[in-house]
């Protein structure tokens, strides 16, 4: 029972590093406007500017939470051992939920919305099938 536990717990950890990291990546390779950052910073315009940040930085958001949630699915797959499958869906609940979080605090189009929330389930489903059983 600990075991299972600490796989889902290092499952959201690393999904949520993972995520960190990838949309890194992704303001590395789709830098915001100077000007469109300094609204951002700014909490009174952040609404407003929220809702100008261009699709394709949307999308690298999304891209980074499919991927957080297959290293979720994984690691918590590699932890637990047994029952690995289900115990990484819970760790890709606990990332849903964050994600979920997200979209509620900042303004965000219906496509992202179904879209990133449809991914994390199946990515890390994917992501404790890639691990192989012991």
């Amino acid at each position: 029972m600990l075991r299972n536990i600490l796989a889902v717990i290092a499952g959201i950890v690393a999904g949520g590093i993972g995520v960190g990291v990838f949309e890194w990546l992704g303001h590395m390779a789709f830098p915001l406007q100077p000007a469109l950052m300094a609204q951002l910073s700014d909490p009174e315009t952040f609404r407003e500017a929220a809702a100008q940040v261009p699709d394709i930085n949307r999308l690298a958001v999304v891209a980074a939470w499919a991927l957080g949630a297959l290293v979720a699915g994984a690691v918590t797959a590699f932890v637990a051992r047994r029952r690995h499958t289900g115990l990484a869906l819970i760790a890709g609940g606990g990332l849903l939920f964050a994600g979920l979080s997200n979209l509620i605090m900042i303004p965000s189009p219906l496509w992202m919305w179904a879209l990133g929330l449809a991914v994390f389930m199946p990515m890390a489903w994917l992501g404790a099938r890639l691990v192989p059983h012991r």
